[in-house]
């Protein structure tokens, strides 16, 4: 079976982008274009890796983190941001973000990211 991976993101170019990029690697993805409505994915769906933009509307970022934390959410979470990596760090210190990259991003590394991070969170 496919790893399920959520994006989240306000951006309909982005979400689609990040959708087409994953399921050409192989991977299933459903997408959430606020907070709020990726924390009632997070209720309904089993998922494997969560890759989330920062600054979301209705539900901001830092709010869903603390959401996926009351819930013990216990797969990795991958932040993109198009503020600064250092300033991000600094807000978000939970032990499920497992990386943090920031817009524009590299296509080929946001994908050795997503593959190194579901490799190492099934060992």
């Amino acid at each position: 079976m496919a790893n399920r991976i959520l994006i989240v993101d306000d951006q309909p170019g982005i979400r689609l982008l990040l959708e087409e990029i994953l399921k050409t690697e192989g991977y299933e993805t459903i997408a959430a274009k606020t907070g709020r409505e990726a924390c009632d994915l997070v209720e309904e769906q089993d998922l494997d890796l969560i890759i989330m933009d920062y600054n979301l509307p209705v539900m901001h970022g830092k709010e869903v983190l603390l959401y996926l934390e009351e819930m013990h959410f216990d797969s990795p979470v991958i932040i993109i941001t198009g503020a600064s990596k250092e300033s991000i760090e600094k807000e978000v210190e939970f032990p499920f973000v497992t990386d943090i990259i920031t817009k524009p991003f590299d296509i080929h590394k946001l994908k050795e990211m997503v593959n190194g991070t579901l490799v190492h969170s099934r060992s």
